[in-house]
Protein backbone atom coordinates (compact mmCIF):
# COMPACT_ATOMS: atom_id res chain seq x y z
CA UNK A 1 0.00 0.00 0.00
CA UNK A 2 2.50 2.20 1.27
CA UNK A 3 4.71 1.12 -2.37
CA UNK A 4 1.57 2.68 -4.16
CA UNK A 5 1.04 5.98 -2.40
CA UNK A 6 4.75 6.86 -2.49
CA UNK A 7 4.22 5.90 -6.67
CA UNK A 8 1.12 8.43 -7.04
CA UNK A 9 3.32 10.94 -5.01
CA UNK A 10 5.77 10.82 -8.49
CA UNK A 11 6.06 13.98 -10.38
CA UNK A 12 3.83 12.75 -13.31
CA UNK A 13 0.95 11.60 -11.82
CA UNK A 14 0.94 15.00 -9.58
CA UNK A 15 1.17 16.95 -12.34
CA UNK A 16 -1.94 14.67 -14.09
CA UNK A 17 -3.87 15.27 -11.10
CA UNK A 18 -3.35 18.73 -11.27
CA UNK A 19 -4.30 19.06 -14.50
CA UNK A 20 -7.71 16.84 -14.05
CA UNK A 21 -8.34 18.93 -10.93
CA UNK A 22 -8.29 22.17 -12.86
CA UNK A 23 -10.27 20.46 -15.54
CA UNK A 24 -13.51 19.87 -13.18
CA UNK A 25 -12.99 23.30 -11.58
CA UNK A 26 -13.52 24.56 -15.24
CA UNK A 27 -16.06 22.37 -15.98
CA UNK A 28 -18.18 23.28 -12.19
CA UNK A 29 -17.56 26.92 -13.13
CA UNK A 30 -18.68 27.26 -17.00
CA UNK A 31 -21.86 24.86 -15.69
CA UNK A 32 -22.34 26.92 -12.86
CA UNK A 33 -22.20 30.40 -15.49
CA UNK A 34 -24.35 28.72 -17.51
CA UNK A 35 -27.45 27.87 -15.30
CA UNK A 36 -26.44 31.32 -14.07
CA UNK A 37 -27.15 33.21 -17.53
CA UNK A 38 -30.26 30.59 -17.66
CA UNK A 39 -31.58 31.69 -14.99
CA UNK A 40 -30.64 35.84 -15.65
CA UNK A 41 -32.16 35.14 -18.92
CA UNK A 42 -35.42 33.74 -17.56
CA UNK A 43 -35.78 36.22 -15.08
CA UNK A 44 -35.44 39.37 -17.05
CA UNK A 45 -38.30 42.37 -16.52
CA UNK A 46 -38.59 42.11 -21.00
CA UNK A 47 -39.38 38.80 -21.33
CA UNK A 48 -42.05 39.16 -18.67
CA UNK A 49 -43.06 42.57 -20.29
CA UNK A 50 -43.80 40.58 -23.33
CA UNK A 51 -45.40 37.63 -22.32
CA UNK A 52 -46.83 40.19 -19.82
CA UNK A 53 -48.45 41.98 -22.92
CA UNK A 54 -49.58 38.96 -24.94
CA UNK A 55 -51.40 36.93 -22.04
CA UNK A 56 -53.42 39.96 -20.93
CA UNK A 57 -54.11 41.08 -24.28
CA UNK A 58 -55.51 37.42 -25.10
CA UNK A 59 -57.81 38.15 -21.83
CA UNK A 60 -59.36 41.15 -22.94
CA UNK A 61 -59.37 40.02 -26.58
CA UNK A 62 -61.37 36.83 -25.95
CA UNK A 63 -64.09 39.29 -23.87
CA UNK A 64 -64.52 42.99 -24.73
CA UNK A 65 -65.47 41.97 -28.46
CA UNK A 66 -68.55 40.29 -27.49
CA UNK A 67 -69.13 42.03 -24.56
CA UNK A 68 -69.58 45.55 -26.34
CA UNK A 69 -72.09 44.21 -27.30
CA UNK A 70 -73.78 44.04 -24.08
CA UNK A 71 -72.98 46.87 -22.52
CA UNK A 72 -74.56 46.19 -19.51
CA UNK A 73 -71.98 43.06 -18.54
CA UNK A 74 -69.13 45.14 -19.87
CA UNK A 75 -69.22 48.05 -17.10
CA UNK A 76 -68.86 45.06 -14.04
CA UNK A 77 -66.71 42.54 -15.88
CA UNK A 78 -63.92 45.34 -16.14
CA UNK A 79 -64.23 46.15 -12.93
CA UNK A 80 -64.02 42.86 -11.92
CA UNK A 81 -60.62 42.47 -13.57
CA UNK A 82 -59.97 45.73 -12.08
CA UNK A 83 -60.09 45.12 -8.72
CA UNK A 84 -59.50 40.73 -8.82
CA UNK A 85 -57.36 40.41 -11.88
CA UNK A 86 -58.11 37.72 -14.46
CA UNK A 87 -59.95 34.55 -14.11
CA UNK A 88 -59.53 31.65 -15.81
CA UNK A 89 -62.98 31.76 -17.33
CA UNK A 90 -61.76 34.75 -19.00
CA UNK A 91 -59.54 33.04 -21.16
CA UNK A 92 -61.48 31.01 -24.66
CA UNK A 93 -58.09 29.78 -25.29
CA UNK A 94 -56.14 26.90 -23.34
CA UNK A 95 -53.77 28.66 -20.44
CA UNK A 96 -51.81 27.54 -17.66
CA UNK A 97 -51.01 29.13 -14.59
CA UNK A 98 -48.06 30.82 -15.46
CA UNK A 99 -50.06 32.54 -18.02
CA UNK A 100 -52.52 33.47 -15.57
CA UNK A 101 -49.83 35.29 -13.38
CA UNK A 102 -48.40 36.58 -16.67
CA UNK A 103 -51.48 38.35 -17.66
CA UNK A 104 -52.30 39.83 -13.66
CA UNK A 105 -49.23 41.47 -13.91
CA UNK A 106 -51.90 44.23 -14.70
CA UNK A 107 -52.12 45.95 -11.01
CA UNK A 108 -55.45 45.46 -10.03
CA UNK A 109 -57.07 48.13 -7.66
CA UNK A 110 -54.65 51.05 -7.82
CA UNK A 111 -54.64 51.93 -12.14
CA UNK A 112 -57.45 52.49 -14.50
CA UNK A 113 -58.81 50.45 -17.35
CA UNK A 114 -60.77 52.45 -20.20
CA UNK A 115 -62.28 50.75 -23.38
CA UNK A 116 -62.68 52.76 -25.75
CA UNK A 117 -64.05 53.11 -29.43
CA UNK A 118 -62.66 52.98 -32.52
CA UNK A 119 -63.15 57.26 -32.67
CA UNK A 120 -61.79 56.84 -28.96
CA UNK A 121 -65.14 57.25 -27.39
CA UNK A 122 -64.72 56.36 -23.70
CA UNK A 123 -67.17 52.77 -23.67
CA UNK A 124 -66.24 52.04 -20.30
CA UNK A 125 -63.92 52.31 -17.50
CA UNK A 126 -62.63 50.76 -14.44
CA UNK A 127 -63.21 52.44 -11.32
CA UNK A 128 -65.82 54.92 -13.13
CA UNK A 129 -64.94 57.50 -11.19
CA UNK A 130 -67.44 60.21 -13.49
CA UNK A 131 -70.38 57.90 -15.34
CA UNK A 132 -70.68 61.11 -17.29
CA UNK A 133 -67.40 60.61 -18.68
CA UNK A 134 -69.43 57.30 -20.97
CA UNK A 135 -69.62 58.22 -24.33
CA UNK A 136 -67.18 61.37 -24.32
CA UNK A 137 -64.45 61.71 -25.98
CA UNK A 138 -60.99 60.04 -24.08
CA UNK A 139 -59.94 63.19 -22.47
CA UNK A 140 -56.29 61.45 -21.84
CA UNK A 141 -56.18 63.02 -25.89
CA UNK A 142 -55.14 65.99 -25.11
CA UNK A 143 -51.32 66.83 -24.81
CA UNK A 144 -51.31 65.84 -20.85
CA UNK A 145 -51.96 62.67 -22.27
CA UNK A 146 -48.78 61.16 -20.80
CA UNK A 147 -47.33 60.00 -24.70
CA UNK A 148 -50.74 58.35 -25.07
CA UNK A 149 -51.42 60.02 -28.44
CA UNK A 150 -48.24 57.87 -30.31
CA UNK A 151 -49.59 54.36 -28.83
CA UNK A 152 -53.06 55.23 -29.72
CA UNK A 153 -52.57 56.46 -33.35
CA UNK A 154 -50.54 52.54 -33.31
CA UNK A 155 -54.09 51.22 -31.99
CA UNK A 156 -55.78 53.22 -34.46
CA UNK A 157 -53.92 51.37 -37.38
CA UNK A 158 -53.77 48.22 -35.96
CA UNK A 159 -50.61 47.78 -35.55
CA UNK A 160 -49.55 44.79 -33.70
CA UNK A 161 -46.28 45.33 -32.56
CA UNK A 162 -45.76 45.49 -28.60
CA UNK A 163 -43.37 48.23 -28.44
CA UNK A 164 -45.55 50.70 -30.55
CA UNK A 165 -48.80 49.85 -28.59
CA UNK A 166 -46.43 50.71 -25.17
CA UNK A 167 -45.17 53.71 -23.75
CA UNK A 168 -42.62 53.74 -20.32
CA UNK A 169 -43.12 56.01 -17.92
CA UNK A 170 -39.68 57.69 -16.63
CA UNK A 171 -40.53 55.03 -13.20
CA UNK A 172 -41.04 52.53 -15.57
CA UNK A 173 -44.65 51.80 -15.84
CA UNK A 174 -46.09 50.69 -18.73
CA UNK A 175 -49.34 52.57 -20.65
CA UNK A 176 -50.59 50.28 -22.94
CA UNK A 177 -53.12 50.64 -26.11
CA UNK A 178 -54.00 47.61 -27.82
CA UNK A 179 -56.52 47.28 -30.79
CA UNK A 180 -58.99 45.09 -30.14
CA UNK A 181 -60.65 42.78 -32.84
CA UNK A 182 -63.36 39.95 -33.33
CA UNK A 183 -60.85 38.07 -35.58
CA UNK A 184 -57.47 38.75 -37.19
CA UNK A 185 -59.18 40.07 -40.46
CA UNK A 186 -61.71 41.91 -38.98
CA UNK A 187 -61.85 45.86 -38.64
CA UNK A 188 -60.44 47.43 -34.76
CA UNK A 189 -63.57 47.37 -32.67
CA UNK A 190 -62.36 48.58 -29.13
CA UNK A 191 -58.86 49.72 -27.66
CA UNK A 192 -58.53 49.24 -24.40
CA UNK A 193 -56.30 51.15 -22.41
CA UNK A 194 -54.67 50.16 -19.40
CA UNK A 195 -51.58 49.99 -16.95
CA UNK A 196 -48.82 47.20 -16.35
CA UNK A 197 -45.86 47.37 -13.79
CA UNK A 198 -44.05 44.23 -14.47
CA UNK A 199 -41.14 45.26 -12.67
CA UNK A 200 -43.57 44.14 -9.25
CA UNK A 201 -44.10 40.43 -10.89
CA UNK A 202 -41.59 37.80 -10.42
CA UNK A 203 -41.25 35.04 -11.31
CA UNK A 204 -40.55 32.03 -9.46
CA UNK A 205 -37.22 30.05 -10.30
CA UNK A 206 -37.99 26.38 -10.07
CA UNK A 207 -34.61 25.78 -8.02
CA UNK A 208 -34.82 21.93 -8.52
CA UNK A 209 -34.93 22.28 -12.37
CA UNK A 210 -31.71 24.51 -12.33
CA UNK A 211 -29.89 22.07 -9.63
CA UNK A 212 -30.65 18.80 -11.74
CA UNK A 213 -29.67 21.18 -15.17
CA UNK A 214 -26.90 21.98 -13.28
CA UNK A 215 -25.77 18.24 -12.28
CA UNK A 216 -26.66 16.76 -15.66
CA UNK A 217 -24.36 19.58 -17.62
CA UNK A 218 -21.80 19.02 -14.99
CA UNK A 219 -21.82 15.83 -15.67
CA UNK A 220 -21.83 15.40 -19.51
CA UNK A 221 -19.10 18.07 -19.82
CA UNK A 222 -17.14 15.89 -17.33
CA UNK A 223 -17.22 13.17 -19.34
CA UNK A 224 -16.14 14.49 -22.12
CA UNK A 225 -13.25 16.85 -20.49
CA UNK A 226 -11.47 15.47 -17.42
CA UNK A 227 -10.30 11.75 -19.48
CA UNK A 228 -8.87 14.41 -22.26
CA UNK A 229 -7.77 16.78 -19.24
CA UNK A 230 -6.60 13.90 -17.56
CA UNK A 231 -4.78 12.19 -20.35
CA UNK A 232 -3.20 15.55 -21.41
CA UNK A 233 -1.46 16.08 -18.10
CA UNK A 234 0.02 12.75 -18.33
CA UNK A 235 1.38 12.92 -21.50
CA UNK A 236 2.62 16.89 -21.03
CA UNK A 237 4.28 15.68 -17.42
CA UNK A 238 5.98 12.11 -19.53
CA UNK A 239 8.85 14.37 -21.13
CA UNK A 240 9.05 16.25 -18.06
CA UNK A 241 9.34 13.24 -15.56
CA UNK A 242 11.79 11.68 -17.92
CA UNK A 243 13.97 14.74 -18.55
CA UNK A 244 14.40 14.93 -14.35
CA UNK A 245 15.11 11.43 -14.29
CA UNK A 246 18.15 11.69 -16.27
CA UNK A 247 19.20 14.74 -14.36
CA UNK A 248 18.50 12.60 -11.04
CA UNK A 249 20.59 9.43 -12.87
CA UNK A 250 23.26 11.62 -13.50
CA UNK A 251 23.77 13.16 -10.34
CA UNK A 252 23.44 9.81 -8.46
CA UNK A 253 26.93 8.74 -10.91
CA UNK A 254 28.37 11.73 -10.17
CA UNK A 255 28.30 10.88 -6.03
CA UNK A 256 29.66 7.85 -7.34
CA UNK A 257 32.46 9.87 -8.69
CA UNK A 258 31.30 8.83 -11.79
CA UNK A 259 31.39 11.89 -14.21
CA UNK A 260 31.14 9.47 -17.54
CA UNK A 261 27.35 10.16 -17.09
CA UNK A 262 26.30 13.46 -19.17
CA UNK A 263 22.69 13.61 -19.37
CA UNK A 264 21.42 15.35 -22.95
CA UNK A 265 19.10 17.90 -23.28
CA UNK A 266 19.42 20.57 -26.12
CA UNK A 267 15.84 22.26 -24.88
CA UNK A 268 15.40 25.64 -24.40
CA UNK A 269 13.54 25.56 -21.47
CA UNK A 270 15.00 26.08 -17.58
CA UNK A 271 15.58 22.67 -17.38
CA UNK A 272 17.43 22.10 -20.18
CA UNK A 273 19.60 25.58 -19.05
CA UNK A 274 19.93 23.27 -15.70
CA UNK A 275 20.86 20.37 -17.79
CA UNK A 276 23.76 22.11 -19.27
CA UNK A 277 24.85 24.18 -16.05
CA UNK A 278 25.00 20.88 -14.42
CA UNK A 279 26.89 19.79 -16.81
CA UNK A 280 29.56 22.39 -16.90
CA UNK A 281 29.61 21.99 -12.65
CA UNK A 282 30.04 18.06 -13.38
CA UNK A 283 33.43 19.15 -15.63
CA UNK A 284 34.71 21.47 -13.17
CA UNK A 285 33.94 19.18 -10.50
CA UNK A 286 35.76 16.45 -11.86
CA UNK A 287 39.16 18.70 -12.96
CA UNK A 288 38.76 19.70 -9.20
CA UNK A 289 38.95 16.40 -7.90
CA UNK A 290 41.75 15.49 -10.23
CA UNK A 291 43.59 18.90 -8.98
CA UNK A 292 42.84 17.56 -5.67
CA UNK A 293 44.29 14.01 -5.94
CA UNK A 294 47.45 15.57 -7.97
CA UNK A 295 47.78 17.96 -5.40
CA UNK A 296 47.30 15.38 -2.21
CA UNK A 297 49.74 12.68 -4.24
CA UNK A 298 51.91 15.34 -3.97
CA UNK A 299 51.48 16.37 -0.46
CA UNK A 300 51.95 12.74 0.56
CA UNK A 301 55.26 12.71 -1.50
CA UNK A 302 56.57 15.93 0.57
CA UNK A 303 55.40 14.20 3.47
CA UNK A 304 57.33 11.08 2.88
CA UNK A 305 59.94 13.12 1.23
CA UNK A 306 60.61 14.92 4.78
CA UNK A 307 60.02 12.01 6.88
CA UNK A 308 62.85 9.75 5.12
CA UNK A 309 64.75 13.35 5.35
CA UNK A 310 64.47 13.63 8.81
CA UNK A 311 64.96 9.62 10.13
CA UNK A 312 66.02 7.30 7.51
CA UNK A 313 68.52 9.79 6.01
CA UNK A 314 69.85 11.05 8.61
CA UNK A 315 70.37 7.40 10.41
CA UNK A 316 71.95 5.75 7.21
CA UNK A 317 74.35 8.60 7.03
CA UNK A 318 75.15 8.49 11.28
CA UNK A 319 75.54 4.36 10.47
CA UNK A 320 77.71 5.06 7.78
CA UNK A 321 79.67 7.43 9.52
CA UNK A 322 80.30 4.77 12.56
CA UNK A 323 81.24 2.18 9.72
CA UNK A 324 83.35 4.52 8.45
CA UNK A 325 85.37 5.29 12.29
CA UNK A 326 85.13 1.58 12.77
CA UNK A 327 87.33 0.43 9.54
CA UNK A 328 89.95 3.12 10.21
CA UNK A 329 89.94 1.82 13.86
CA UNK A 330 90.05 -2.04 12.70
CA UNK A 331 94.09 -2.43 13.34
CA UNK A 332 94.62 -0.25 15.92
CA UNK A 333 91.93 -0.12 18.47
CA UNK A 334 89.67 -2.98 17.68
CA UNK A 335 87.47 -2.76 21.11
CA UNK A 336 86.78 0.81 19.48
CA UNK A 337 86.25 -0.45 16.63
CA UNK A 338 83.42 -2.96 18.29
CA UNK A 339 82.15 -0.15 19.62
CA UNK A 340 80.94 1.90 16.49
CA UNK A 341 79.84 -1.21 14.42
CA UNK A 342 77.29 -1.45 17.65
CA UNK A 343 76.44 1.55 17.25
CA UNK A 344 76.15 1.16 13.57
CA UNK A 345 73.99 -2.11 14.36
CA UNK A 346 71.56 0.37 16.45
CA UNK A 347 70.90 2.71 13.87
CA UNK A 348 70.21 -0.04 11.79
CA UNK A 349 67.80 -0.98 13.70
CA UNK A 350 65.93 2.25 14.23
CA UNK A 351 66.42 3.47 10.48
CA UNK A 352 64.10 -0.65 9.77
CA UNK A 353 61.70 0.59 12.66
CA UNK A 354 60.49 3.90 10.63
CA UNK A 355 61.00 2.40 7.44
CA UNK A 356 58.11 -0.18 9.17
CA UNK A 357 56.06 2.87 10.45
CA UNK A 358 56.24 4.40 6.94
CA UNK A 359 55.44 1.18 5.35
CA UNK A 360 52.22 0.99 7.80
CA UNK A 361 50.72 4.27 6.99
CA UNK A 362 50.93 3.83 3.33
CA UNK A 363 49.16 0.89 3.73
CA UNK A 364 45.30 1.90 5.23
CA UNK A 365 43.73 -1.07 7.97
CA UNK A 366 40.73 -0.18 5.68
CA UNK A 367 42.59 -2.34 3.06
CA UNK A 368 42.96 -4.69 4.24
CA UNK A 369 39.16 -5.54 5.57
CA UNK A 370 39.95 -4.49 9.19
CA UNK A 371 37.35 -2.42 10.98
CA UNK A 372 38.86 0.96 12.81
CA UNK A 373 38.61 -0.71 16.29
CA UNK A 374 41.09 -3.40 14.99
CA UNK A 375 43.33 -1.72 13.03
CA UNK A 376 43.76 1.03 15.56
CA UNK A 377 44.73 -1.34 18.65
CA UNK A 378 47.46 -3.70 16.30
CA UNK A 379 48.71 -0.21 14.85
CA UNK A 380 49.00 1.27 18.65
CA UNK A 381 50.50 -1.72 19.43
CA UNK A 382 53.09 -1.94 16.41
CA UNK A 383 54.01 2.10 17.63
CA UNK A 384 54.36 0.99 20.99
CA UNK A 385 56.83 -1.91 20.01
CA UNK A 386 59.00 0.58 17.77
CA UNK A 387 58.57 3.67 20.05
CA UNK A 388 59.03 2.60 23.71
CA UNK A 389 55.93 4.44 24.29
CA UNK A 390 53.44 2.92 26.69
CA UNK A 391 49.79 3.27 25.06
CA UNK A 392 46.52 2.83 26.26
CA UNK A 393 43.02 2.28 24.08
CA UNK A 394 39.50 1.59 24.64
CA UNK A 395 36.41 1.38 22.50
CA UNK A 396 33.09 2.05 23.02
CA UNK A 397 30.13 1.38 20.72
CA UNK A 398 32.23 -0.52 17.72
CA UNK A 399 30.03 -0.65 14.77
CA UNK A 400 31.03 -0.94 10.90
CA UNK A 401 31.98 2.30 9.26
CA UNK A 402 31.67 4.15 6.04
CA UNK A 403 35.10 3.18 4.31
CA UNK A 404 36.23 6.61 3.32
CA UNK A 405 35.38 7.65 7.96
CA UNK A 406 37.64 4.58 8.85
CA UNK A 407 40.50 5.93 6.06
CA UNK A 408 40.26 9.44 7.79
CA UNK A 409 40.26 8.84 11.42
CA UNK A 410 43.38 6.08 10.57
CA UNK A 411 45.26 8.37 8.53
CA UNK A 412 44.79 11.26 11.71
CA UNK A 413 45.56 8.46 14.04
CA UNK A 414 48.87 7.91 12.57
CA UNK A 415 50.21 11.52 12.28
CA UNK A 416 49.01 12.19 15.48
CA UNK A 417 51.30 9.52 16.58
CA UNK A 418 53.96 9.88 14.30
CA UNK A 419 54.32 13.92 15.59
CA UNK A 420 54.06 12.53 19.44
CA UNK A 421 57.05 10.11 18.27
CA UNK A 422 59.09 13.06 16.95
CA UNK A 423 58.16 15.84 19.13
CA UNK A 424 55.66 15.11 22.54
CA UNK A 425 58.57 13.26 24.61
CA UNK A 426 55.75 12.15 25.93
CA UNK A 427 56.47 8.83 28.33
CA UNK A 428 51.95 7.53 27.70
CA UNK A 429 49.98 7.80 24.87
CA UNK A 430 45.73 7.16 26.04
CA UNK A 431 43.54 6.54 22.81
CA UNK A 432 39.70 6.34 22.81
CA UNK A 433 37.52 5.14 20.11
CA UNK A 434 33.86 6.17 20.28
CA UNK A 435 31.10 4.60 17.99
CA UNK A 436 27.46 5.56 17.88
CA UNK A 437 24.82 5.65 15.53
CA UNK A 438 25.21 9.50 14.76
CA UNK A 439 28.80 9.94 15.50
CA UNK A 440 32.24 8.85 15.50
CA UNK A 441 34.69 10.41 18.14
CA UNK A 442 38.50 9.67 18.57
CA UNK A 443 40.94 11.30 20.84
CA UNK A 444 44.59 10.79 20.91
CA UNK A 445 46.02 12.12 24.31
CA UNK A 446 50.13 12.62 25.25
CA UNK A 447 51.66 13.38 28.45
CA UNK A 448 54.19 15.15 26.43
CA UNK A 449 55.75 19.00 26.93
CA UNK A 450 52.81 20.24 25.00
CA UNK A 451 52.98 23.12 22.50
CA UNK A 452 51.59 26.80 22.23
CA UNK A 453 49.07 26.12 19.75
CA UNK A 454 48.73 29.72 18.78
CA UNK A 455 52.23 29.42 17.78
CA UNK A 456 51.59 26.38 14.84
CA UNK A 457 50.21 27.77 11.36
CA UNK A 458 46.62 26.30 10.32
CA UNK A 459 48.21 26.17 7.00
CA UNK A 460 51.13 23.19 8.36
CA UNK A 461 50.98 20.10 6.20
CA UNK A 462 50.37 18.29 9.03
CA UNK A 463 47.49 19.75 11.12
CA UNK A 464 45.87 21.15 7.10
CA UNK A 465 46.33 17.32 5.99
CA UNK A 466 44.00 15.93 8.42
CA UNK A 467 41.71 18.72 8.63
CA UNK A 468 41.36 18.58 4.51
CA UNK A 469 40.70 14.27 5.43
CA UNK A 470 37.72 15.19 8.08
CA UNK A 471 36.36 17.58 6.45
CA UNK A 472 36.10 15.44 3.00
CA UNK A 473 33.49 13.12 5.39
CA UNK A 474 31.88 15.92 7.13
CA UNK A 475 34.34 15.67 10.15
CA UNK A 476 35.83 18.08 12.45
CA UNK A 477 39.61 18.46 13.97
CA UNK A 478 40.12 19.51 17.51
CA UNK A 479 43.73 20.06 18.81
CA UNK A 480 44.08 21.74 22.76
CA UNK A 481 47.46 21.77 23.69
CA UNK A 482 49.44 22.96 26.83
CA UNK A 483 53.02 23.40 27.74
CA UNK A 484 54.42 20.66 30.58
CA UNK A 485 51.17 18.98 30.31
CA UNK A 486 50.44 17.42 27.03
CA UNK A 487 48.61 17.50 23.59
CA UNK A 488 45.09 16.35 23.35
CA UNK A 489 43.44 15.99 19.46
CA UNK A 490 39.65 15.39 19.24
CA UNK A 491 38.55 14.23 15.49
CA UNK A 492 34.70 13.70 15.30
CA UNK A 493 32.51 12.30 11.94
CA UNK A 494 28.85 13.45 12.11
CA UNK A 495 27.78 9.83 10.68
CA UNK A 496 24.44 11.08 9.87
CA UNK A 497 25.66 13.81 7.53
CA UNK A 498 27.00 11.70 5.30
Amino acid sequence: MKRIINYFRRLQWKLTLSYAIVTVGTVVVLAALLVGIAMYTENQVTTRVFDSFYWSKTAFQDNIPYLIEEPAELQPWLERVQEQGFAWTDFQSYTVRESLDYANTLVTGTQSIYVLEPDLTLIAAAPLNDPKAIGKPFKARRPNGLGLETILDAALVGDKNYTAQSYTLPDGTYIVAFPLRKTDDDPVVAIVVYTLKPIQFATPINLSIYTTFFIIITLIMLMATLPVGAVFGWLASRGLRKRLGNLSTSAKAWSRGDFSAAPRDGSADEIGELTRNLNNMAGQLQTLLHTRDELARVEERNRLARDLHDTVKQQTYAARMQLSAARNLLESDPKMAAEHLEAALQLNRETQQELKLIIDELRPAALEGKGLAQALAEYAARWQEHTGIQVTATVSGERSLPLDVEQALYRVLQESLSNIARHAEADTVGLSLGMTPERVTLVIADNGRGFEPNSVSSNSLGLAGMKQRLAEVGGTLKVESTLAVGTTVTAEVQLNAK
